[in-house]
């Protein structure tokens, strides 16, 4: 009977939807599930002009590809500002703090110089000037020592990122082969479109990337500028090794086929960002850094050079000593520096501290820092570049909160299309179980009706 065909295809499509609905409910915690959905068609009209069922026309995967694509995008963007943030805070931290306080110490040797100047020959004067510039440089020595780790921890993160990639790049890479022996069987299960959505979006979080997909459904990736990283059959590896230009840093390159770049600090995502805060402000910190370094040694060693010591000799040695190479790193009070050294006077009388008011005159000095881009004095400088950073650590805080904000809209307008609604789906259940217990009404009706026929002989 074609009513008893009717129901059960009515049945088989209540059941479909209800296994579809289950799978939602249970796969609604699950990160990057996208809810599914049975297609149903109506079947053509039988003999007598009526409907003659329903036919499944497969389970439909709920996806916007330009929801997903703005969930990616903000991801790079988080991952940025995230990574921005910290090292900058860090930084402020570094500069900010009582101990490394460049400013403070400069005030403090100036001030021992001013103690010093009725009485320049007593020792415990003298003693002190080298006592408070010892602790100048340990101050500078620090700074210097916490940007230096910085700059290893970065090293060591975009090593860490690199093999991250790499592992993102051979997964999706899978799925694409994967999704391309479904595709030729005929049906793509919604598990490997999440699973490639899923890894791209880690990859995204890492760099700003494109993605565009083919006519057989497989996804193409490359840098925002273009350079590829998955294309075809063809997958990028991604490496890291010294820069030629500055050893102590290390570059990220990209070999695809017979191709090589080398990543730009605009690559974006959280390498972008480690790129970025390394070749930006942390060199520029350095810089500073090894300019005071120079500045402070430089000027008191040229000062003293054109004085008397306690001898009433022309010294014989550098106040301070470093190597040009790490000016900040290798800065220190010379080895067998003594009071008597100080060089005060200019005349070589006791008593005179010509030459230490020249010292002393030090303190407003204008010199030139190319960090800084002008010409300030010692404790000036200090201030700029802890303005500097505090400046750009407040304006990452906010890029950081309203890439948050955006990230969080864009999952939110994906979880609308895509995402599991308990509700919805609770309804959806009562729904397909009427349908299903109708369905079966009408399968039992049939039979009753069969029965009937049969016993009317």
């Amino acid at each position: 009977m074609n009513m008893l065909n009717i129901g059960k295809s009515g049945l088989f499509a209540s059941a479909a939807a209800l296994n579809a609905t289950s799978n939602n409910v249970a796969n609604a915690m699950v990160a990057g599930y996208s809810r599914q959905e049975v297609m149903t068609s109506s079947v053509g009209g039988g003999a007598y002009g009526g409907g003659a069922g329903v036919y499944i026309d497969g389970v439909r995967r709920i996806s916007d590809q330009y929801e997903v694509a703005q969930l990616w995008e903000t991801n790079s963007n988080v991952g940025f500002s995230k990574v921005q943030t910290s090292y900058l805070g860090q930084a402020e931290q570094v500069f900010g703090s009582d101990g490394n306080d460049i400013s403070q110490g400069l005030s403090l040797v100036f001030a021992a110089m001013s103690s010093a100047m009725e009485q320049p020959n007593l020792i415990a004067h003298r003693q002190s000037i080298i006592n408070e510039t010892t602790a100048l440089v340990q101050r500078i020595n620090s700074i210097n020592e916490s940007l230096s780790s910085q700059r290893e921890q970065i090293n060591e993160q975009l090593g860490s990122s690199v093999k991250l990639a790499n592992s993102q790049l051979d997964i999706i890479d899978k799925f694409n082969q994967d999704i391309r022996s479904a595709s030729a069987a005929g049906t793509v299960p919604s598990a490997l479109l999440d699973g490639r959505d899923a890894a791209v979006s880690e990859l995204a979080s890492l760099i700003d990337i494109r993605v565009v997909e083919d006519a057989q459904g497989l996804v193409n990736i490359s840098l925002a500028k273009g350079e590829p990283l998955l294309s075809g059959n063809t997958k990028a590896i991604l490496s890291t090794s010294p820069d030629p230009l500055m050893p102590i840093n290390s570059t990220v390159n990209i070999d695809f086929g017979k191709s090589n770049f080398v990543f730009e600090s605009s690559v974006g995502g959280s390498m972008g960002a480690l790129l970025s805060y390394r070749d930006g402000q942390l060199a520029n910190s350095q810089v500073y850094i090894d300019e005071i370094a120079q500045h402070v040694a430089d000027e008191f060693n040229t000062t003293l050079a054109g004085g008397t010591d306690l001898t009433g000799s022309a010294p014989t040695k550098n106040f301070l000593s470093f190597n040009s190479v790490n000016p900040a790193g290798s800065l220190s009070v010379t080895d067998g520096f003594n009071p008597e050294d100080l060089a005060l006077g200019l005349n070589g009388t006791l008593g005179d501290n010509s030459n230490l008011q020249n010292l002393t005159n030090l303190s407003s000095k204008s010199l030139t820092f190319t960090s800084l881009g002008g010409v300030v004095n010692m404790a000036e400088s200090f201030s700029s570049i802890v303005g500097i950073l505090g400046s750009a650590s407040r304006q990452a805080q906010a890029n950081s909160a309203t890439n948050l904000d955006l990230q969080t809209e864009a999952k939110s307008q994906w979880a609308s299309t895509s995402g599991v609604n308990f509700d919805e789906e609770g309804v959806n259940l009562i729904v397909y179980q009427q349908a299903y217990q109708a369905n079966a009404k009408v399968i039992s009706t049939a039979d009753s009706l069969f029965q009937t026929v049969l016993n009317s002989f």
